[in-house]
């Protein structure tokens, strides 16, 4: 945790002294980081009528938030401003009632077109895909499977145009929403199913995918095998030199005991955070496959199907990394390369299942039942509550005066002669 704490006033002076800027910004940048608090003043309008599944926010603005629920609704709120005080408002829904092109089941995925946020896509348990226009709110190419999906995943680089999809009798399908064709299909998992894809940060060509087997696979979607690297939880780096590192494509191969039910990389693009259904969370290095020594103790994810993380990393330092992790009602902050837990968030009442973390505003959202926001504003939330109860004094102590100088001054009028 001192990694995280702001210096002293005068080593902030001496750099500024020095003409170092930016140590000013990177500073406040990772002292927000390490101490979210709950905004107890940002509200989102009220939508979900049943437990939130899964959340996106769209990387061109970081200001859309697109919400699905288990029943199959989808809203779009605008979380901009970031001010203390403010309600943010629903720009568009989509339900039974506004729009007959709606979801009929759960959904698994939402997904915000790459840089541009005029184009988002859903996946449901209705066994449907759907690509919507933003501006116009209505789906402009569908697909529907004959086998049930749970995740999707499209890559964040520019000038992609393939959607990901990972099927419950461990299929892996590639779609090109360009030439609309579905018809590439992996045979990657067995028959337990995929719970997870997810696309390298930085190579459009290279998928991740996790099994409800506990297997997590590497494949080169250019290459005729079926994947090129499978992780193994017992392939540990360590210093010890008798132990050699392997790199592996066994079936045998397993990352977790029990199914996978989290993917993340890393913005450093070398490494990758996996969240069992056995309570561990590994972390990975892609390019040997290699799993780091690091303890971050026995995290519980109760009945959640699909969880997802949200990670920090300052880039004038990668060893400041931090990961947010649902824990049941709660969320934990972990120091990635450490393990160590630095702190916990408590405001939800039902289990967490997603985070999401922006960048831009440096601030958190968590969903259950509903949507939380969590920023570094503690001590502006302190003054703004104390000048609440100011002018509530204030207040108190005029109406209390008004009464006294407005008393009835009435007198007897019997006993005047």
């Amino acid at each position: 945790m001192n990694k995280y704490r702001v210096p002293s006033s005068v080593n902030l002076l001496r750099a500024r002294e020095y003409g170092l800027e930016n140590s000013f910004i990177h500073i406040e940048q990772t002292r927000r980081l390490a101490n979210f608090t709950l905004c107890k003043y940002r509200n989102l309008t009220s939508y979900h009528h049943s437990s939130i599944s899964t959340m996106s926010l769209e990387q061109s603005e970081y200001r859309y938030l697109l919400s699905g629920g288990a029943n199959g609704h989808i809203c779009c709120h605008d979380m901009f401003p970031s001010n203390l005080v403010v309600k943010h408002p629903i720009i568009f829904q989509i339900d039974r009632n506004s729009n007959q092109e709606h979801h009929t089941n759960n959904i698994c995925s939402l997904l915000w077109y790459p840089n541009d946020n005029g184009l988002f896509i859903t996946l449901g348990l209705d066994k449907k895909l759907k690509i919507w226009d933003t501006n116009r709110v209505k789906t402009a190419d569908e697909y529907e499977f004959n086998n049930f999906a749970y995740s999707a995943h499209m890559s964040s680089t520019t000038n992609t145009s393939i959607i990901a999809i990972g099927h419950e009798n461990g299929d892996l399908r590639l779609i090109d929403i360009r030439t609309g064709s579905n018809s590439h299909i992996i045979h990657a998992h067995n028959k337990k199913g995929i719970c997870l894809v997810k696309w390298f940060n930085n190579n459009p060509h290279l998928l991740a995918s996790a099994g409800a087997d506990g297997q997590v696979l590497f494949t080169d979607i250019r290459s005729s095998r079926k994947n090129y690297m499978a992780l193994d939880r017992d392939n540990i780096l360590t210093d010890n030199q008798q132990v050699n590192s392997r790199t592996t494509t066994s079936t045998s191969s397993i990352a977790h005991h029990r199914g996978v039910k989290s993917l993340e990389f890393l913005p450093d693009n070398s490494h990758l955070l996996t969240l069992g259904g056995d309570n561990h969370m590994y972390l990975w290095n892609v390019n040997n496959g290699q799993r780091l020594l690091v303890n971050y103790g026995p995290i519980l994810t109760d009945n959640i199907r699909i969880i997802t993380l949200a990670c920090a990393q300052m880039k004038h330092d990668r060893t400041k990394s931090l990961v947010y992790v649902p824990f049941g009602k709660s969320i934990r902050i972990y120091d990635i390369l450490s393990g160590e837990r630095l702190t916990t968030l408590n405001g939800h009442l039902l289990p967490v299942s997603t985070c999401i973390y922006n960048r831009l505003s440096i601030e958190l959202y968590t969903c259950s039942d509903d949507i939380l926001v969590w920023a570094a504003i503690k001590k502006q939330q302190e003054d703004y509550e104390l000048s609440m109860k100011t002018q509530e004094r204030r207040y108190e102590t005029t109406r209390s005066l008004g009464q006294i100088l407005n008393r009835d001054q009435w007198s007897d009028d019997e006993d005047e002669v």
